[in-house]
């Protein structure tokens, strides 16, 4: 079967390779899914540069260790080049392990929750069965395969960790992002509003016409002063940011009392800095939030009832993306170049 392997890090595509790999076969937690389409997202460059294993090398769990792990009690390694890139997709599951959860989905079309070292940018791939979700028959192959990463964090973070209430604000950078568009829609049907920061003034009537209550255009507009006046002076009790840098701290000091930002990517920058007493005087926290991870740390019967809520949402459409273009495995350079491009218009997918 034919496989796009990173063969080590770079900061191009020098290390990207198409090989042909031995089928895999499930263990009895697993399932074999035959891939029919495939995401590139911002994220899977994080494994291709390496930027995922510089950031688990800070954490204290991995101080002075050898082997890398995304948890304290190393059972989730750093995988080892070469590996197979690709964290989500659409395939059907024509092998299985000999778990209940595994047996059940024999034969079912499942979106996938994947990466490395047994990524969704194969043929074939093996995924532990938490990480395979049936889709409703409506969706295409393409918005199928876009169902987990966006999807899956936009509501996790809405409605399972933030739990945004009802009448509230949650204010959210890269408002004009597949993700945040997706915030924008979870806000007209869970009642809440959104106030999204974009950096181009154009993209504001687009937004207004999707339902965002508020748009301000950073660096143009002032932050504080924008959110101050539509708060009415109270700051916003729910944040969310993929950016980074000199925004992450000047949303910092758009919070109210007692309330969170959640941050899950960082588009322009690692760092920021934060006022301690900005956090301290309203009894701010800032969070960090990894899909990955939380996604692990569900029970089944949670991970089952998040599944059968989205299923509802989706059939409304809550959760739609837009595709820019779809690419045979065998064009990944295109691929991967477009995927790179702001002005794509949408999602890049490989197709098997």
């Amino acid at each position: 079967m034919k496989a796009l392997v990173a063969t080590g890090f770079a900061e191009d595509l020098t290390n990207m390779q198409l090989q042909q790999r031995e089928l895999p076969e499930p263990s009895p937690n697993q399932v074999r899914v035959k891939m029919l389409r495939a995401v590139i997202n911002p994220s899977d460059f994080n494994f291709i540069r390496g930027d995922y294993k510089d950031a688990l090398q800070r954490l204290i769990w991995n101080y002075q260790q050898e082997q890398c792990c995304f948890d304290p009690a190393r059972t989730m390694p750093y995988p080892e080049h070469p590996y197979v890139l690709g964290g989500e997709g659409v395939g059907i599951v024509e092998a299985c392990g000999s778990s209940l959860l595994a047996r059940r989905l024999k034969g079912k079309r499942v979106a996938i929750s994947a990466g490395p070292p047994e990524g969704s940018w194969q043929e074939y791939t093996l995924v532990d069965a938490k990480k395979a979700i049936p889709v409703p028959e409506q969706l295409s192959h393409e918005q199928a395969a876009m169902y987990t990463i966006n999807p899956l964090s936009s509501f996790a973070m809405v409605r399972k960790v933030l739990k945004v209430e009802a009448g509230e604000y949650l204010l959210q950078s890269a408002g004009n992002s597949a993700l945040a568009r997706m915030v924008i829609a979870l806000s007209k049907e869970f009642g809440f509003r959104t106030i999204n920061i974009v950096r181009d003034s154009s993209q504001k009537d687009e937004l207004k016409s999707l339902g965002a209550d508020e748009v301000i255009v950073y660096p143009e507009e002032d932050l504080l002063e924008k959110v101050s006046s539509i708060t009415g002076s109270r700051g916003v009790r729910y944040a969310m940011d993929c950016v980074g840098g000199q925004l992450t701290s000047d949303m910092s000091r758009c919070l109210s009392v007692n309330t969170t930002m959640l941050l899950y990517g960082t588009l322009a920058a690692n760092g920021f800095s934060v006022n301690s007493r900005d956090l301290m005087m309203p009894g701010c926290r800032i969070e960090g939030f990894f899909a990955g991870n939380w996604l692990a740390q569900q029970s089944t019967l949670k991970l089952i009832s998040t599944i059968r809520q989205m299923a509802k949402l989706s059939a409304k459409g809550i959760f739609k993306a837009e595709v820019a273009e779809v690419f045979a495995l065998e064009d990944y350079l295109k691929a991967l170049e477009l995927s790179q491009q702001p002005s794509r218009g949408g999602k890049v997918l490989l197709s098997f």
